[in-house]
């Protein structure tokens, strides 16, 4: 199998890395987004000064936009 990368190089790869490529691709051309299931402190700060809340609020809002429990 051979793969092209941004060059438009040859690059020779796998049956199963082709699968996952397009597997990504996939997710990209849904308009689907992947996020951490953890957000990072910058991201607590981002959504914390954005929704004008306290950081311990912005991660509970995180973990329920990702349909998790919002217990602590």
């Amino acid at each position: 199998m051979i793969v092209k990368d941004d060059e438009k190089n040859d690059v020779r790869g796998s049956r199963a890395l082709q699968k996952a490529l397009d597997a990504v691709g996939a997710v990209g051309d849904s308009g689907f987004v992947l996020v951490p299931s953890t957000p990072t402190p910058e991201m607590i700060k981002a959504g914390s000064q954005a929704g004008h809340i306290s950081p311990d609020l912005a991660r509970v809002v995180y973990r329920a936009m990702l349909g998790e429990t919002t217990e602590p």
